[in-house]
Order: C-alpha cells, then sequence, then structure tokens
C-alpha cells in the first residue's frame, strides 16, 4: 500500500511539472507530494523523465503495430 501512495504522489508530481496544471495548483501538488519523501522524490524524477523521452518519439518503435496494414494482397 505504501508504494501505492508513493507511485500516485509520482503520478500526480510529474503531470504537475509536465504543464498540466495551472501554476497555483502545480506548486501546491508539488508541496504535498514532496511530504511523502525520497521514494516519491526517486519515482517522480524517473516519470518526469519517461514522460519526455516519449514526447520526444523514443518508444516510437515499442508501439503496437497491429493497426499497420500488410503488404500482402488482401485473402479471398
Amino acid at each position: 500500500m505504501n508504494l501505492l501512495v508513493h507511485a500516485v504522489g509520482a503520478w500526480v508530481a510529474s503531470e504537475a511539472a509536465s504543464g498540466r496544471y495551472p501554476r497555483p495548483v502545480a506548486v501546491a501538488l508539488s508541496m504535498l507530494v514532496s511530504r511523502l519523501g525520497a521514494p516519491t522524490a526517486a519515482m517522480t524524477l524517473l516519470a518526469y523523465t519517461v514522460k519526455q523521452l516519449n514526447n520526444a518519439g523514443a518508444f516510437r518503435g515499442l508501439k503496437n503495430t497491429s493497426g499497420r496494414r500488410s503488404k500482402l494482397p488482401p485473402r479471398r
């Protein structure tokens, strides 16, 4: 349960850091999450880094490719 609290806190803090919320809300959320301690801070940095890499396109090759069309002619 403790890990879940830290993970949710890290997710909220990374969303606030990425600019999803207005500045006063982001500051308030950051202050609340900072009270959770070092594990949450580490998870927040990891989540924010992964989010930035995803936005930059680092994980494009890992996405589901089932929507692609096949180069083969359709079956009859």
